[in-house]
């Protein structure tokens, strides 16, 4: 079957940037898995995408679908013929339906439930100019949009209005209507270093004519462009780089021809808190900082323009200009939140609103000052640095540098609480409290902050379940699931011995509700279990502990638990160990295992009995010596299979004897509360 490459370019108005790539992958995949479904063939796909255009080649794409057999069941031999053998509607429907003129040129298919006719014949395969506008379409259609647009007085959307279309296969065009253009070969070069449109003579020279058009079409040769571009600059101004892989991805997705140009400000504005300076340029100007090799910022910074300039100077110059307005701001706004104390911001938070049925972020400072105070004496964190930060944690939100840079919320409370002359602790604490702040995120570095930390999400996610505004679907607004996977990490990863049911409890009465901790704990569970998933671990295990006579309270705890229990499925006796502890939860399964008196070995018959109470009760006394780890845990209760492998081969359970058959239910009993002190073993699959 021939092949040629496809190439398909569809020409916009500037696209989001921040979207851009995903864009262009999705459109990939999509066309891919419609191309596959309608049964082409293909090699390989590439995909392609600057601020005005995404492109996909397929290379060696079959020019028809294979021929395809098929065989159609038709009415039953009965229902087909009248009495008098004439053929019914039923048979001349179905035969008109299978394109089939004569009725009699139908097989029939004979089965144990009766006759059928049948039609069998072969549909011809469609060509792919045929099918790519239908395919094209489609895929276009699933394509992930927050907010499409329309323009002019169609009806079409798309993520921005459209100009051009390109579709060619080989050197051929395909006439095709999409989004409301006529396909042809006429692509678009860069906007102020072309002549304007450029003909694409075959799919082939999609790259090379763009190329002299001013135009890097592939999005990881252009990124990579960008980075080797900003590495040379960094070196001429010796200066370190720290490149944000998020903002070269938005700064890739900004320019067709890339050009890195540095510039400089005036190094009086690095009086000012350097991340102030930072978010300036990197949100407001999309410029790249640069530091010393102390990791000070130095007063230059590198911009990527969408042109090479024949007077670089020029722009340099315009990019320096716009800059200075905004660092003056910066410093204004600085020294003007300077001249407030941090006790007075925090008076002001009485008339800012956190949420309307949980007061305002005086009320949160409160309780997160308190509910931080009540954390740190159970992890021996300083009592009166957590309580100091978390009262002043929130007071930075009435500055008028974060009214302006909200990024940098809790980094510039940090600034103020220094100048103000707290200390180093407090103010470290302040400014990451709110932290972790993005899924992986960097965590809290010291015990003070984790507390400060803690107690903020923890306020937050006890206040809104009292409320009855939990996370429902794609909605919310205060970012609980965040939130909750930040208590989790900061508790495991940070090693805090922290009984989060209890902190619940604290945090519920500081809000003066009633309401059941119970139901926020599931909820962190929840997330918790989600969390584990995500590392590999079976729902099973973490089920398995969940579910023991302890429970989970101390997150940190659980976690030695469970990965224990997964280190331990990988014993060689684990699996015997795990069907023994199925065969006792299910004799158990209608009894109140705690009920159970211990066993009486004046009632033991076998010395199978004998045995396995003698090493359940060693077990026991090595658990309640507290010399041992989860590890050796489970290699002391596998050490128990043995014994009760023989228990079951040499004991009836169920005896007639009800005294006897009471004795040995106790004996199980026993053996299943030492397990379940550990875990419930019998969750998992053996």
């Amino acid at each position: 079957m021939p092949t040629d490459k496809l190439l398909l370019e569809i020409g916009t108005e500037e696209l989001p940037p921040r979207s851009l790539k995903q864009l262009m992958l999705d459109l990939e995949q999509n066309l891919s898995k419609q191309l596959t479904g309608a049964g082409f063939t293909f090699a390989k796909t590439r995909s392609f995408a600057t601020p005005r255009r995404l492109a996909v080649v397929i290379d060696k794409l079959s020019d028809r679908q294979d021929d395809q057999q098929i065989e159609k069941r038709g009415p039953s031999v009965k229902a087909a013929y009248d009495d008098a053998g004439n053929p019914t509607q039923a048979l001349l429907g179905f035969a008109r339906s299978c394109g089939v003129d004569d009725h009699k040129t139908l097989e029939r298919l004979k089965s144990d439930k009766g006759e059928w006719l049948v039609f069998r014949g072969t549909r011809k395969g469609k060509s792919i100019q045929e099918e790519i506008e239908r395919l094209i379409s489609d895929s276009i259609a699933d394509l992930a949009i927050d907010r499409k647009m329309r323009w002019g007085s169609s009806r079409l959307e798309f993520v921005r209005p459209v100009h051009w279309v390109v579709l060619l296969y080989g050197s051929e065009i395909i006439p095709a209507f999409i989004l409301g253009k006529i396909a042809g070969r006429t692509s678009r070069g860069h906007r102020f270093m072309s002549d304007g449109e450029c003909e694409i003579p075959t799919a082939n020279d999609y790259l090379a004519v763009l190329e002299k058009a001013s135009i890097v079409a592939d999005f990881e040769q252009r990124q990579q462009q960008i980075r080797k571009q900003l590495n040379d600059k960094a070196s001429l101004l010796k200066g370190n780089l720290e490149i944000d892989e998020a903002l070269l991805e938005e700064v890739t997705a900004l320019v067709e021809l890339p050009c890195a140009l540095s510039g400089s400000f005036e190094a009086s504005f690095l009086a000012v808190p350097e991340e102030a300076l930072i978010s300036v340029m990197k949100k407001h100007q999309r410029y790249f900082h640069l530091t010393n090799d102390k990791g000070k910022l130095l007063a230059n910074f590198i911009a990527v323009s969408n042109l090479v300039s024949k007077n670089p100077d020029v722009v340099i110059a315009g990019n320096e200009r716009v800059i200075r307005p905004r660092l003056a701001d910066a410093a204004f706004f600085f020294e003007k939140d300077s001249a407030t104390t941090m006790d007075e911001k925090l008076s002001r938070l009485q008339k800012v609103v956190f949420q309307s049925e949980l007061g305002t972020f005086f009320e949160k400072a409160e309780r997160i000052s308190k509910l931080a105070e009540s954390i740190a004496v159970k992890v021996e964190a300083n009592q009166a640095a957590c309580g100091r930060a978390g009262l002043l944690c929130k007071a930075d939100l009435v500055s008028d540098m974060v009214n302006e840079f909200p990024d940098l919320q809790g980094i510039m409370g940090a600034y103020y609480a220094a100048s103000d002359g707290e200390t180093e602790i407090v103010c470290n604490a302040i400014r990451q409290h709110y932290l972790p702040n993005y899924s992986g995120g960097e965590l809290p570095s010291d015990k003070e902050a984790s507390c400060v930390a803690l107690a903020d999400k923890l306020d937050t996610l006890v206040g809104l379940f009292a409320i009855g505004q939990p996370p429902s679907g794609s909605r919310d607004p205060f970012a609980l699931r965040r939130q909750t996977l930040g208590i989790i990490r900061i508790c495991i990863e940070n090693e805090l011995p922290l009984d989060i049911r209890s902190c619940l409890q604290t945090a519920l009465d500081l809000h003066a509700r009633t309401t059941s901790p119970n139901v926020v704990f599931d909820y962190i569970l929840d997330r918790l279990a989600n969390w584990y998933g995500e590392q590999g671990i079976e729902a099973e295990v973490f089920n398995a502990v969940r579910l023991s006579q302890a429970g989970i309270s101390d997150l940190l705890e659980a976690d030695h638990r469970i990965r224990s229990m997964q280190d331990f499925r990988q014993h060689e006796q684990a699996a015997n160990l795990i069907a023994a502890n199925k065969r006792v939860a299910n004799i158990l399964k209608e009894s109140d295992i705690a009920s159970f008196p211990p066993p009486d070995p004046s009632l033991f018959k076998e010395a199978s009995e004998n045995n396995l109470a003698d090493h359940v009760k060693s077990t026991r006394q090595a658990f309640s010596a507290g010399r041992l780890d989860y590890e050796e845990k489970f290699l002391q209760l596998a050490q128990l299979q043995p014994h009760v492998d023989r228990y079951f081969d040499d004991v009836l359970v169920m005896a007639d004897d009800e005294n006897l058959k009471n004795n040995r239910l106790a004996t199980l009993a026993e053996l299943r509360l030492i397990f379940l002190e550990v875990a419930d073993f019998s969750l998992l699959q053996s």
